[in-house]
C-alpha cells in the first residue's frame, strides 16, 4: 500500500511543466492583447493627428491665399478653379472661388452707390493626399457716383456748326416719355468761352431753345459737366464694353451690327423702345450699357443701327451717320461728326452729346438729317449704367473675416 501511494505522489510531480506553460501561454496572450491594443490606440492616435494637421494646414493655405490677393489690392478675390496656395511646410494646395452672392447696399452713403459679394474659397491638396476645407467671405464695393451736369442737347469745347435739316432741341418738343415737367435743358447748344455757334440758315430752322457761350474756356469744360477730378479716362476705364489698343482690345468695327439681334455680344448696347425701335426683347429694352472705344489717334464712325446708355470715345473724334438711333449721353474725346443718312435715316440722339475738342478752331459738324434731342431721363440712366459698371470694377474691402468654416473629408 505504502509503495502504491508512493508512485501516485511521484506521477503528480510532472503537472508543474503544463501548468507552467499554460500560464506562460495566457501571459503571452494578454501581453499581445495590450501591444495590439496600444498599437491600435496609437495608430488612431496618429491618424488624428495627420488629419487634424493636414485639415489646419489646408486652413492655413486658403487663409494664405485670401491674405495674398489682398495685398495685391483692387479687386483681388475673383472666381476662378485655378488659384494656388502654399501650406505650412510648403504642401501646395489648389483654391477654388466662386462668388455666391451680389447685393446691392439700399441705403448707401450719400454721392455713393455700394454692394457685399459672398464669395466660397474651398482649398483642396494639389497632390490629391490630405484634407481640405472650405469657408465663405464677404467683401465690400463703393463707387463715387457720377452725376453730370449737362445743360445742353449738344455740348462744344470748340466753334459747333449746325447746317442743313439738323436740329438741336433743348427737350421741349416731341414725347416727353421722361415723364416729368422739369425735362428740358437750359439751352440747345453750348460752347466753352472763345467758340462760335454757326448756324445755317435760320435759326430756328436748326434750333429748339436757346444758344449759350460760357464764361469759362474748353480747359475746364470736363471739370464742368463730369465733376471736379472726373476725367473721360477714368469713366472709359469703368465701361463693360472696350474697344481699342488702350483695353489691349479689338478695334471697333467699321459697319458692325451694333444691336440685340447681332452675334457679336461687344456689338449689343441696349434697344432704346421709347424712340421707336423694335427691340428684340423685353430684357434689351431695358439693358443700358457703357461702351468705350480707343480711337487710336484717328476717328470712330458708327454708322446705323441703335443702342442706350454711355459711349465715351478716347483719343480721337467720333462719326455718326445714317440711322443710328441712341439714348443716353455720348462723350467724345476731341471732335463729333453727326450726319443724316438717306431719306428715312435720319440719326436720332436722345439724352446729351459732348465734345471736348482739341482746339478752339475745330468745328463739330451735324449736318445732314439728324437729330439731338435734350432728354433729362436718358441722362440720368446713362448715369446709372456708369455707376453700375463702376462698381462691378470697383476696390474690393473685405467685410470681416472669412465665416461658415466647413471641412471636406478625403
Amino acid at each position: 500500500m505504502s509503495n502504491r501511494f508512493a508512485r501516485l505522489a511521484a506521477d503528480r510531480r510532472g503537472v508543474a511543466l503544463p501548468v507552467a506553460l499554460f500560464g506562460l501561454v495566457a501571459v503571452s496572450l494578454l501581453v499581445t492583447t495590450a501591444l495590439l491594443t496600444s498599437s491600435t490606440e496609437y495608430a488612431i492616435s496618429a491618424a488624428h493627428r495627420t488629419a487634424a494637421g493636414s485639415l489646419y494646414t489646408a486652413d492655413a493655405a486658403l487663409e494664405q491665399y485670401v491674405f495674398d490677393r489682398a495685398q495685391a489690392g483692387g479687386i483681388f478675390m475673383t472666381p476662378t478653379q485655378g488659384g494656388v496656395a502654399q501650406g505650412p511646410g510648403g504642401k501646395t494646395y489648389q483654391i477654388q472661388v466662386a462668388r455666391l452672392a451680389w447685393t446691392d447696399d439700399q441705403n448707401p452713403p450719400a454721392g455713393t452707390v455700394a454692394a457685399t459679394e459672398t464669395f466660397s474659397l474651398v482649398a483642396l491638396p494639389q497632390d490629391g493626399r490630405g484634407r481640405g476645407v472650405g469657408a465663405f467671405l464677404n467683401l465690400r464695393r463703393s463707387f463715387a457716383t457720377l452725376n453730370t451736369n449737362i445743360n445742353a442737347g449738344a455740348t462744344s469745347g470748340g466753334d459747333l456748326t449746325v447746317s442743313g435739316n439738323a436740329t438741336i432741341s433743348d427737350g421741349r418738343s416731341g414725347t416727353n416719355y421722361c415723364g416729368t415737367a422739369n425735362n428740358t435743358s437750359d439751352y440747345a447748344v453750348q460752347v466753352t468761352a472763345g467758340s462760335r455757334i454757326n448756324l445755317s440758315g435760320n435759326a430756328d430752322d436748326n434750333l429748339e431753345g436757346a444758344t449759350n457761350v460760357t464764361d469759362y474756356d474748353k480747359s475746364r469744360l470736363a471739370e464742368n459737366i463730369l465733376g471736379p477730378g472726373v476725367t473721360l479716362t477714368d469713366l472709359a476705364d469703368r465701361a463693360q464694353i472696350k474697344f481699342g489698343a488702350r483695353w489691349d482690345s479689338a478695334a471697333y468695327a467699321t459697319t458692325p451690327i451694333n444691336e440685340e439681334s447681332g452675334t457679336n455680344p461687344k456689338y449689343r448696347w441696349g434697344c432704346p423702345a421709347v424712340l421707336g425701335v423694335q427691340c428684340p426683347s423685353a430684357a434689351s429694352a431695358a439693358k443700358h450699357v457703357v461702351v468705350a472705344i480707343d480711337a487710336g489717334g484717328g476717328s470712330v464712325r458708327i454708322n446705323g443701327r441703335y443702342g442706350q446708355g454711355m459711349i465715351i470715345v478716347l483719343n480721337g473724334s467720333l462719326e455718326i451717320q445714317g440711322n443710328f438711333t441712341y439714348k443716353g449721353i455720348i462723350l467724345v474725346e476731341k471732335d463729333m461728326f453727326i450726319r443724316g443718312g438717306q431719306a428715312g435715316e435720319e440719326s436720332k440722339i436722345e439724352g446729351g452729346v459732348i465734345a471736348f475738342g482739341s482746339s478752339s478752331t475745330v468745328e463739330d459738324n451735324i449736318t445732314g438729317t439728324a437729330t439731338i434731342k435734350f432728354n433729362r431721363c436718358a441722362v440720368r440712366d446713362a448715369e446709372r449704367a456708369l455707376n453700375a459698371a463702376g462698381l462691378q470694377s470697383a476696390p474690393q474691402q473685405r467685410a470681416g473675416s472669412t465665416f461658415a468654416w466647413y471641412e471636406l473629408i478625403r
